[in-house]
């Protein structure tokens, strides 16, 4: 696989990303919500809350982001008739196979991904720092984190998986043919 292929892999499962997105919109964001507010408390008020209050929160935000994953994961293998009927293991062989075929297009994801961190992430808090004032910093970041969560945090984890689907796909058994 070539750079090329890899970064079609990234926009294929972007574009599938954003179609499943928008079918399951209700139900990604409606579990966004929890971590939105948990995020948006924490960098807010998260100082002058009891120690155990931020830890039970965060534990809630790692434990609804699983039940995420497990949902778009659970969407996406339902969502492909190729996929349905297989077993987890079936799954994991599919998914390796597709990595051995085109290890330069999953290793090029990794790059895509670091590039939509610095995008998302790095520069909106250098921003920040930047160019809001002092006593304002903490409400604008409490509100960006806020508005990650259902976004690009959700839409990550969507794209991701996309990336996974597309793998296991590309990674069918080969059928090979007797030799005549």
């Amino acid at each position: 696989m070539t750079l090329r292929a890899g970064l079609a892999l990234s926009r294929d499962a972007a574009v599938w990303g954003g179609r499943l997105y928008a079918r399951h919109f209700l139900l990604v964001f409606g579990l966004s919500l929890i971590p939105t507010v948990q995020r948006f408390v924490a960098v807010r008020w998260g100082a002058e809350l009891p120690g155990a209050v931020n830890v039970a929160a965060e534990v809630l935000t790692g434990a609804t982001r699983l039940v995420l994953l497990y949902v778009i994961l659970r969407l996406a293998v339902r969502s492909e008739p190729e996929l349905r009927g297989l077993t987890l293991q079936a799954l994991w062989q599919r998914l390796g196979a597709g990595i051995d075929r085109g290890r330069l297009g999953f290793a090029v994801q990794f790059a895509v991904l670091g590039l939509a961190f610095v995008l998302l992430d790095v520069l909106p808090g250098l921003a920040i720092a930047q160019w809001v004032a002092e006593e304002r910093r903490e409400l604008v970041t409490a509100v960006l984190v806020s508005v990650k969560n259902p976004t690009v945090i959700a839409f990550t984890f969507i794209w991701m998986t996309g990336v996974g689907r597309r793998l296991m796909l590309d990674g069918r058994p080969r059928v090979d043919r007797p030799v005549a």
